[in-house]
C-alpha cells in the first residue's frame, strides 16, 4: 500500500502542473516514435511534432534541478556535491543500466539492427557521433546523455558564478550560453547540412542532420537553460513572480501561441536553416512559458489534480527507456491476433503495455533504489549533522 500511495498520490508533495507537462512530454515522444509503424492518421499528425516532447523534458529538468541547486546556495551558501551526485545516480542509473543490459544481452528486442558501442551508453557519450542510419536501436538515449552531462556540469557552473547580490549577472551568463548554442547549431548546419541542400541531395540528409546538429550537447542548451532561467527568476525575483501570478493562464496561452508559430515554421522542412536556428529556441521559450505557468497557484494546470497524469509523470522515465523495444516486440503478437496495423486499438495496446512494463521497472528497480538512496542520505546527514539538501 505504501508503494502505491507514493506512486499515484497526486497530492503527495507534487506540483500537479509539472506532472501534467511531464505526462504530455512522454505522450508526444511515444507518438513520435510510434510512426516507425503503420499508424492511424492522428498519430502521424501529432507524432510529426512529437519530437518536441524531448525539448519539454529539457525545460522541466532545467527548472527542477536548477531550482534545487539555487535553493541550496541561497539557504546554505554552498552545494553539497556528494549528496547531489548520489541522489542523481540512484535516480537515473539503475534502471538505465538495466535497460542497456537488455539491449546488449538480448539483441532480439532491438527495434533496429544497428546500435552504438556499449561503452558510449555507459559513459553517456552516445549522443556524439551518433549515426541514426547504422546505430538506430536505443538511439533515443541521446537525450539522457545530454541530461546526465547537464547534471554533471550545472552544480559547478552555479558554484563558480554564484553572486546573490548581482542576480542579473546570472541571467546574462545564461543568455550568453543560450546564444552560443544557437550559434553552434547554425555553424554546424552550414558545415555539415548545407552541402546537401546546395547539391539537392536528400539521401543521407536526415542522418547527417541528426548526427551533427540535433544530437550533440553543444547544440542543445536551449531548453535546459530556459528551465534554469525560470528557476533563477523564481528564487531571485519572488516579488515579480507574485505580481505575474494572476496572469498564470495567460502565460500558458502565450506558450501555446509560440508553439503554434514553431509548428508553422517547422512543418515544411524542419531540417532547413531558419527552422533549425529559430525553431529550437522558440520551442524552448514556448515550453518555458508553460512551465512558469504550471508552477503558479493561479494556473489551471496547478489547480487541476489528476492522478492519471501523476502516474504517467512518475513512470515517464521508465516509459521513455522501454517504449521503443516494447512497441517492437508487440508487433508480431498483434499481427497474430489480427489487430489491424493502422487501428487505434493497436496503439492503445502498445501504450498500455508500455505503462505496465514501466510499472514493473519502477516497482522492481526504481522504487527500491530510491528507498536505498533515502537511507544512505539520511545516514550521511545524521553523521555530518547536515540538513536535508537534495532528494
Amino acid at each position: 500500500m505504501t508503494y502505491w500511495k507514493k506512486l499515484i498520490d497526486a497530492d503527495n508533495q507534487r506540483l500537479a502542473g509539472l506532472d501534467h507537462l511531464r505526462a504530455l512530454a512522454i505522450v508526444l515522444v511515444f507518438l513520435c516514435h510510434y510512426r516507425a509503424y503503420v499508424r492511424p492518421e492522428w498519430v502521424d499528425l501529432i507524432g510529426s511534432f512529437g519530437w518536441t516532447g524531448v525539448d519539454l523534458f529539457f525545460v522541466l529538468s532545467g527548472f527542477l534541478i536548477g531550482n534545487q541547486l539555487i535553493r541550496q546556495m541561497i539557504s546554505l551558501g554552498r552545494i553539497n556535491f556528494q549528496e547531489f551526485y548520489i541522489s542523481r545516480s540512484f535516480r537515473i542509473l539503475p534502471v538505465y543500466f538495466f535497460v542497456v543490459s537488455l539491449y546488449f544481452l538480448f539483441p532480439m528486442i532491438r527495434e533496429r539492427e544497428g546500435i552504438a558501442p556499449w561503452w558510449q551508453f555507459l559513459t553517456f557519450t552516445q549522443n556524439f557521433d551518433l549515426d541514426f542510419g547504422t546505430e538506430g536501436s536505443f538511439s533515443h538515449a541521446w537525450s539522457l546523455c545530454i541530461e546526465e552531462q547537464f547534471y554533471l556540469a550545472l552544480p559547478f557552473y552555479i558554484s563558480a558564478f554564484w553572486d546573490e547580490t548581482r542576480p542579473g549577472k546570472a541571467f546574462w551568463l545564461l543568455l550568453g550560453f543560450f546564444l552560443l548554442s544557437v550559434l553552434s547549431r547554425a555553424l554546424n548546419w552550414f558545415y555539415f547540412v548545407e552541402p546537401f541542400y546546395a547539391n539537392n541531395i536528400t539521401d543521407g540528409r536526415f542522418v547527417a542532420y541528426n548526427k551533427w546538429v540535433y544530437y550533440p550537447t553543444y547544440n542543445r542548451f536551449d531548453g535546459l537553460l530556459v528551465g534554469v532561467g525560470i528557476a533563477a527568476l523564481v528564487n531571485f525575483f519572488p516579488t515579480w513572480i507574485k505580481r505575474i501570478e494572476k496572469h498564470a493562464n495567460a502565460l500558458f496561452i502565450i506558450g501555446a501561441l509560440f508553439i503554434s508559430v514553431a509548428y508553422l515554421l517547422l512543418k515544411e522542412d524542419r531540417l532547413g536553416f531558419w527552422p533549425t536556428v529559430l525553431g529550437f529556441p522558440l520551442i524552448s521559450v514556448a515550453f518555458g512559458f508553460m512551465v512558469l505557468s504550471a508552477i503558479l497557484p493561479a494556473s489551471f494546470l496547478y489547480r487541476f489534480k489528476w492522478r492519471t497524469s501523476a502516474l504517467i509523470a512518475t513512470l515517464s522515465y521508465s516509459i521513455y527507456l522501454c517504449h521503443k523495444f516494447v512497441n517492437h516486440l508487440l508487433q508480431a503478437p498483434l499481427n497474430a491476433l489480427d489487430i489491424p496495423i493502422d487501428s487505434n486499438w493497436r496503439v492503445a495496446v502498445c501504450a498500455l503495455m508500455c505503462i505496465l512494463i514501466a510499472l514493473l521497472l519502477n516497482r522492481v528497480i526504481e522504487y527500491p533504489f530510491m528507498k536505498l538512496k533515502s537511507t544512505i542520505l539520511k545516514k550521511r546527514r545524521q553523521r555530518t549533522k547536515n540538513p536535508l539538501l537534495v532528494t
